[in-house]
């Protein structure tokens, strides 16, 4: 029912719905599976985010489709907005130009979030924004059930800080191992 925060904030994740955790679906690693019917995992409110780390896979099935989201904020418009395309953010403006304008990377290379598509194959997935922004939930938007991530999640982690090149380059060597 808890996914425990490890950096020893205690800032635990709660889930909503039933995620299922998945055993041995990643070199012996468990993942969360996300499958639809209002899934998600809510933590307590973070304004400040600058990089963030996630092992994720869409399910093929919904792409192309449907608004998801790898990161939300409960309460309002989500700073990590897509655009019902199947790729990682808007082209519009509703993702936070701090993000948007920030640097997204795909199992380590650089990649355009705009016109990059979720991946199907459990991938790490960084970004580094511009400036902080916030979130509260892995899952789904505001409550809207019908806009939610429809796959796998390994990993998160989030930082309050804007990581050097070689910091991510650890982190994500770290996640690859």
């Amino acid at each position: 029912s808890t996914w425990s925060d490890n950096s020893g904030n205690g800032n635990d994740a709660s889930k909503t719905g039933s995620p299922i955790i998945t055993q041995n679906a990643q070199n012996g690693l468990s993942v969360m599976s996300y499958t639809g019917n209002g899934q998600r995992h809510k933590f307590s409110m973070l304004n400040n985010i600058r990089t963030v780390f996630w092992v994720i896979s869409q399910d093929s099935s919904v792409n192309g489709s449907g608004y998801r989201y790898i990161l939300c904020d409960s309460t309002k418009h989500p700073n990590w907005h897509n655009q019902n395309n199947g790729k990682f953010w808007s082209s519009n403006g509703w993702t936070r130009s701090w993000i948007k304008y920030g640097i997204t990377q795909l199992n380590g290379s650089v990649i355009d979030g705009i016109t990059t598509a979720y991946p199907n194959n459990l991938s790490i997935v960084s970004v580094r924004t511009t400036g902080n922004v916030d979130a509260d939930c892995f899952g789904y938007e505001r409550g809207n059930t019908a806009r939610q991530w429809i796959g796998n999640l390994g990993e998160l982690l989030i930082y309050s800080s804007s990581l050097s090149d070689a910091d991510v380059e650890e982190v994500e060597g770290y996640l690859a191992h």
